[in-house]
């Protein structure tokens, strides 16, 4: 497998920079320290070897458990050989993570996007402005400690409205005033 070559370089060169890594399917995590993430990134986009200079995807995911934190994904591809590797940060809220604006202009867009929808923020970046939602928002909709709010959903065929708090369990609710 290709990324091997990816990963054994990066081990080389910074070995405290993978916490952990994972297998399935072919895929291949790698999980990161932040404080190397932007370390990381520049050894796994040297060309020719390893050569995963293409970002082409970054999101996140929220978790409650074991503890409240986001796992911020790069998803990298090397343009020679197709071959992907994915890479995860860890961060609890209120931590920041280093910006890689400076690596891929375009990341400038999914940062914030996800501080818009998960609350990560980023240092080293001027301003993080909402992308998606209005100016005024409160909160991150896609962390899942998010308040739900009780709007009533419309179904077709005579089927009764439910609100979000009737049909999933242990939801906050926002009262509308």
């Amino acid at each position: 497998m290709i990324a091997h070559a990816g990963i054994e370089a990066l081990r080389a060169k910074s070995p405290a920079a993978i916490i952990d890594e994972t297998r399935f399917h072919d895929e291949i995590t790698l999980t990161i320290d932040k404080e190397h993430l932007v370390e990381t990134l520049k050894i796994l986009m040297q060309n020719p070897s390893p050569g995963y200079d293409t970002l082409v995807d970054f999101t996140g995911v929220d978790y409650l458990e074991p503890q409240k934190m986001t796992k911020v994904v790069y998803l990298l591809q090397n343009p020679q050989t197709l071959q992907r590797l994915r890479l995860a940060v860890i961060v609890k809220r209120n931590e920041k993570i280093p910006t890689i604006v400076s690596l891929w202009r375009g990341a400038d867009w999914y940062e914030r996007e996800l501080f818009d929808l998960f609350g990560v923020e980023f240092e080293g970046r001027s301003s993080t402005e909402r992308i998606l939602m209005p100016d005024d928002w409160h909160g991150h909709p896609l962390r899942k400690d998010y308040a739900l709010t009780e709007e009533p959903v419309e179904f077709k065929h005579g089927v009764k409205p439910k609100v979000p708090s009737e049909i999933i369990p242990n939801v906050k609710r926002i009262q509308k005033s």
